[in-house]
């Protein structure tokens, strides 16, 4: 079912490992800054950034990889989906706690929030569509790893524009 899709997947998975090895890049930049904030700010931003685009990395390997049926991707698209939403939840839980002014606003809380918990919940349903042979598996699927990609970008942006406000005041 997902045989259709190889270039959409190895783009994706391509770009998911180009913007792993950016955000190293970042975090390089910033080692000269406070380290209580930075870490706060690393926490809160970073790691749910790069958990994205390492899932975006791994759900297009997992597509690529020719098995023999689509039960195999399928189910561990499942389990990744109900861990990303796990994972999702305890995020949206820290960055609450931490009170960031970086990602206050409510187009960020939307970006840092909720667009990465609708994209593990279509990953889920994704999985589960691929192993009931439904159509709409791959399209869910595709929709997942556009969302992590999207909001993986737009928190890193935010991430360097915080770091950048740091570094002023610093």
């Amino acid at each position: 079912m997902l045989s259709g899709w190889s270039n959409f997947f190895a783009m994706t998975g391509s770009a998911g490992a180009t913007l792993v090895g950016l955000l190293f890049v970042a975090v390089t930049l910033s080692t000269g800054l406070p380290t209580s904030r930075t870490r706060d700010i690393a926490r809160a931003s970073m790691t749910p950034a790069l958990y994205s685009f390492s899932g975006v990395l791994l759900q297009s390997m997992v597509a690529l990889v020719p098995w023999q049926s689509d039960w195999p991707s399928g189910v561990i698209f499942v389990v990744m989906g109900i861990g990303g939403v796990i994972y999702r939840i305890w995020a949206i839980r820290l960055r609450s706690t931490l009170h960031l002014r970086a990602i206050s606003g409510p187009i960020d809380w939307i970006f840092h929030n909720m667009v990465p918990l609708v994209a593990s919940v279509s990953l889920t349903f994704g999985g589960a569509g691929l192993f009931a042979g439904a159509a709409f598996g791959p399209f869910a699927l595709a929709g997942a790893i556009t969302l992590l990609l999207v909001s993986g970008i737009y928190r890193t942006w935010g991430q360097t524009l915080a770091l950048i406000g740091i570094q002023e005041k610093s």
